[in-house]
């Protein structure tokens, strides 16, 4: 386990090395909101600039937050961009398209357009039955999975502009691995259809889709797929679920696994850490080689560099608990690697953004 003043020492480092650029898409509540909250508290007044872009759905929620990030951040830009519906891409190319404009306006000022730091958390829990949106993806699937990756897509001009180099944290469930069905990647079949299998598809897919995008940009990217661990929220409360669940959760069950639970403010936190050079980029696979073979060259600062989803230190794509150390994925990968998975991932996700960009319903 990482220790959360070490987390601490490393965040504060972070703002204090250069201006960051950030996005966090789910950022008016819960994990996304206490992450927000962090970079803010981290920089207050110590970071050298920080300019901030929160996307969600509640105005009057972000408005809240952005008063007391300004509050605590005086330094600090903080602006909220609406969103309607991120199960659909098209509303997600929206959103990209005016945190793009954005930026560009940031160029004409003298400010480098760029983005160091991208924090997806939207979605929600739910025990529902598949529900497909109007282009063709499940819902959960593509608030989870594909409404993520379009963000990444979409925003990689500026993520590349980063002279950090960038990082790319999606919150959800890594490590979660189990059924995978690699001839129904989209799972339309309703025999395929559950909520533990939308995890593990979830799962399978981002680590896939983020390794071939660190390969693909060395020295450039770094990606986490991070699970957050039990972290209450108000979404026990407030989420879609019948009254009965949350009566029971809020008197029964809340109360037993509350101190299992890990505090709202060191989740953010440690979101916030998952930016810092433990997790840096893919280099060579000569570098993830000789780390392999040499523990002293795992080491930046006093913060040993992360392994990655394919098990080289320092890989670029990395798959984390919630304590901040990494889990280990070979075995659950290994006949899939073998398979060429990650390749037809990513040409079945490519194939769904082109199809629905076009203005097609996706079927595959």
């Amino acid at each position: 386990m990482v220790h959360i003043e070490v987390v601490r020492s490393c965040n504060s480092t972070l703002v204090k090395k250069q201006p960051l650029v950030a996005v966090f898409v789910g950022g008016t509540a819960g994990i996304g909101e206490s992450s927000v909250r962090a970079l803010a508290a981290t920089h207050s007044v110590q970071g050298k600039g920080l300019r901030l872009y929160i996307v969600g759905r509640n105005a009057d929620a972000a408005e809240k937050i952005i008063s007391d990030c300004v509050r605590i951040c005086p330094v600090g830009q903080f602006r909220f961009v609406p969103a309607e519906d991120l199960a659909l891409l098209k509303d997600v190319d929206r959103v990209c398209a005016e945190i793009v404009r954005a930026e560009e306006n940031e160029n004409k000022y003298g400010e480098t357009a760029r983005l160091d730091i991208l924090v997806m958390s939207q979605g929600y829990i739910s025990f529902e039955p598949r529900r497909e949106t109007k282009e063709g993806l499940d819902t959960l699937l593509s608030l989870r999975y594909y409404s993520r990756m379009r963000f990444i897509i979409n925003l990689l001009p500026l993520l590349l502009a980063s002279p950090l180099p960038a990082h790319v944290v999606s919150v959800f469930a890594a490590g979660r691995e189990g059924k995978f069905y690699p001839e129904d990647l989209s799972l339309r079949d309703p025999e395929h259809y559950g909520v533990f299998i939308n995890i593990s598809h979830v799962a399978y897919m981002t680590t896939f889709f983020v390794e071939t995008l660190a390969t693909r940009h060395p020295g450039q990217l770094s990606l986490v797929h991070v699970y957050p661990g039990l972290v209450m929220t108000n979404e026990f409360q407030t989420g879609r679920f019948p009254l009965w669940f949350k009566m029971m959760w809020r008197w029964l069950v809340a109360p037993i696994v509350w101190p299992f639970s890990v505090p709202l403010r060191e989740c953010g936190e440690r979101i916030l850490f998952l930016a810092t050079p433990r997790f840096p980029a893919w280099q060579t696979t000569e570098v993830g080689i000789i780390a392999q073979e040499d523990d002293s060259a795992s080491v930046e600062g006093n913060v040993a560099i992360a392994i990655g989803s394919d098990g080289n230190y320092g890989s670029g794509a990395y798959a984390v608990n919630w304590n901040g150390e990494t889990i280990p994925t070979e075995k659950a990968y290994k006949r899939f690697r073998e398979d060429g998975l990650a390749e037809r991932v990513w040409d079945h996700t490519m194939k769904a953004f082109e199809d629905i960009e076009a203005g097609n319903v996706f079927t595959g």
